[in-house]
């Protein structure tokens, strides 16, 4: 698969929440989530255990509203991902995200995605 074709496979699967088939499809299985501003998942190495992140995370939530994906902007061996959405946690409170994530790619697959917010 050709970097476009990763990114346009991407935002199709994002769009329709479909997050495990990205992760089973897409991700290399020795992949890292990088996200420094997380005070629990700053660094995460393997797709099991971003998965499991993400499993952790939808614990602590209700729902989302408003999700919106933009269009991947790819540069060589990088997508650029726009994502926004509110999640809305199961006290009620709502948690508005604005974050840009930057994947890298590498023989087809992805290697690490890092989130901008």
């Amino acid at each position: 698969m050709t970097n476009q074709e990763v990114a346009n496979r991407l935002v199709s699967l994002l769009r329709e929440g479909k997050f495990n088939d990205v992760y089973d499809e897409l991700f290399h299985p020795d992949a890292e989530h990088i996200e420094p501003q997380s005070e629990h998942f700053a660094h995460v190495k393997g797709v099991e255990a971003i998965k499991a992140k993400d499993k952790a995370m939808q614990e602590n939530l209700a729902g989302a509203e408003g999700m919106e994906i933009g269009d991947a902007i790819v540069a060589k061996d990088y997508i650029a991902i726009p994502y926004k959405m509110t999640a809305i946690l199961k006290d009620g409170n709502k948690w508005p995200l604005d974050e840009l994530i930057v994947y890298k790619i590498e023989n087809g697959k992805i290697m690490s995605e890092q989130f901008f917010y």
